[in-house]
């Protein structure tokens, strides 16, 4: 195929077998020096270094999902920081039955696509075009899941920019859809394609990474979208409506392939679970939990909620005081006419917006704004007070009851002992609340923050002094004002499981989920068994069933299941 750029060509060829496992491994320019032509690698040791791999600057990956039907593009811009031209062999791996649709090289800011041309024609078209110093590509069929091409030139101190696009069939087991791209660098891929690196640790190949970028549309889906979820990635999630979602995540490091999971469901709570078990060992299992997106107002649950901010001196600091007043003022502005709500300030004292909760109706909102707006910050820190003080305002009501609380610094004022304060709150609770703590810069006692939240099924998160306080604490405010349902139990009918985490399970709200990790250890092939989680809507007890599901003697899908749930363990143990 020519290009428009006639000085440009290259071709892309499929060519014989070449013995290649089952290979997970990002894309990788493996380079040599083209001292003189035909190319040579020149002998070692060289004058100056040259990388077993060739850096990887950014990768930038567009997956759109439609149905099962994953199209995936990913750009690549390879790094040549050595004083040599050099000519590349880039490896690439594909998923298993997967189809190459382009491979494309970037050569000064034009994209030059290649077409299939038969084996023979190709690589004579490759040879010739080198030994003219032109600018060719030969991208081959390595075996069962692997691609190479053959890149010349990649000229010194520059960038060299690779993209390829290949679709492929997504498998749903269970209903839960699975997409993974690979990240992880692999031994094999290295030791059978390069086998001067066999014998030798030190020279095996290692990449160095920037940026790794992705993003994910899912779309044209049927059932509802649940339980977007990574376990081996941090993402944002986008739900467009019950059928689409958009995914997105930005790393710098790429020790783990990425892998994303979805489930598809029109039931009311969305359920998915994943196995994985080796022949005479312990199975490992992951279920998450989600309700639907469309929820009407009247299945949503009201709620009680106190708001504890620390309003101490140090708050006055690199402008903390404003950033949660404004996260407040969002949190207060966010709750819905059947909520009740409290707000307590602390320093040496705790001051009470009122006594006893109040509605959160348009004139109560009003009581609320004008309370923390009046706020100033001054005085030491006494955390004990204020968190006995916030405990005394929850009844015995059926409603989802939470505490809020938000401190910059270590506990200054009355008691000090992190023991004897999670005692204290522990005996000051009427009924059963999740705390939800929030640590502001670098002087809060981390531990005593973890361990109310973890005894009190809620969860601490930490703001850095540059970080925007009021944009995560927004975000929290916005996860969970629309609880849908508490006390959840789940039961698992025959299957031995043990060692779940979390321990406790929270409550679920809208656009919410709920992920649980755990061990099973049934000694005959569990198939078809029911599992059924009951909750409470309101005053409303509720009840769903999930049939069909299996726990396996044998399941080799999933193998990240154990460290993830050893991960999990180690936490839990540390807390």
């Amino acid at each position: 195929m020519r290009f428009k750029n006639a000085a440009s060509l290259f071709c892309l060829v499929f060519v014989g077998l070449i013995s290649a496992a089952s290979i997970n491994a990002q894309g990788v320019i493996v380079p040599i020096v083209c001292d003189i032509r035909p190319c040579r690698p020149i002998p070692l040791p060289r004058p100056i270094p040259v990388p077993n791999a060739l850096p990887v600057k950014s990768i930038e990956l567009y997956t759109k999902i439609n149905g099962q039907v994953a199209t995936t593009r990913v750009e690549q811009v390879f790094r040549n920081d050595t004083a040599y031209t050099l000519e590349g062999t880039y490896f690439f791996p594909i998923p298993d039955a997967a189809s190459i649709v382009e491979f494309a090289i970037w050569e000064n800011g034009k994209k030059l696509v290649g077409e299939i041309r038969s084996r023979e024609e190709a690589r004579r078209i490759y040879d010739e075009i080198v030994r003219r110093q032109k600018d060719p590509g030969l991208l081959e069929y390595a075996g069962k899941d692997l691609f190479q091409a053959s890149i010349f030139p990649i000229p010194p101190n520059s960038d060299k920019k690779l993209e390829i696009v290949y679709s492929q069939i997504l498998k749903a087991e269970s209903g839960t859809v699975a997409y993974r791209y690979p990240l992880g660098m692999g031994r094999n891929l290295w030791s059978r394609q390069n086998p001067a690196f066999e014998n030798s640790n030190r020279n095996l190949p290692t990449q160095k990474f920037g940026t790794v970028s992705g993003k994910i549309e899912i779309a044209g889906v049927k059932d509802g979208i649940r339980n977007v979820y990574s376990p081996s990635h941090q993402i944002d999630v986008r739900q467009k409506g019950e059928t689409g979602a958009g995914v997105s995540f930005e790393t710098s490091k790429n020790d783990n392939d990425f892998q994303l999971f979805y489930t598809l469901s029109n039931s009311d709570f969305g359920m998915s679970l994943l196995t994985y078990r080796e022949p005479g060992k312990d199975g490992y299992f992951l279920l998450m939990l989600s309700p639907k997106d469309n929820i009407s107002e009247r299945e949503l649950v009201n709620k009680d909620i106190v708001f504890v901010l620390d309003t101490s001196g140090s708050m006055n600091e690199e402008g903390k005081m404003e950033k949660a007043r404004a996260a407040l003022l969002f949190g207060v502005r966010t709750l819905r006419d059947g909520d009740r709500f409290n707000i307590i300030n602390f320093a040496g004292d705790e001051h009470l917006m009122e006594t006893g909760l109040i509605a959160a109706n348009g004139s109560g909102k009003k009581r609320g704004e004008d309370f923390v707006n009046k706020l100033t910050a001054t005085g030491g820190t006494n955390i004990n007070d204020s968190l006995v003080a916030a405990l005394k305002q929850f009844n015995q009501s059926p409603r989802p009851k939470m505490l809020v609380f938000m401190t910059d610094g270590l506990p200054t004022v009355g008691e000090q002992n992190i023991e004897r304060i999670v005692a204290n709150v522990n005996k000051a609770k009427a009924a059963d609340i999740r705390l939800f703590a929030f640590g502001v810069g670098y002087d809060v006692n981390t531990q005593l923050l973890d361990k109310l939240a973890a005894e009190n099924s809620g969860a601490a998160d930490y703001v850095e002094p540059k970080e925007n306080l009021e944009v995560k604490v927004s975000n929290f405010f916005t996860k969970v004002s629309s609880p849908v349902l508490s006390d959840l139990q789940i039961d698992f009918g025959d299957a031995e499981i043990d060692y779940i985490y979390p321990r406790r399970i929270t409550d679920l709200f809208k656009g919410g989920q709920i992920t649980l990790i755990g061990r099973y250890r049934n000694d005959r092939e569990l198939q078809n068994i029911t599992l059924r989680l009951t909750g409470k809507s309101g005053i409303e007890n509720r009840s769903f069933a999930y049939q069909n599901l299996d726990f396996p003697l044998r399941a080799d899908e999933n193998n990240f299941l154990p460290r993830l749930w050893a991960v999990r363990r180690v936490g839990w143990i540390l807390e």
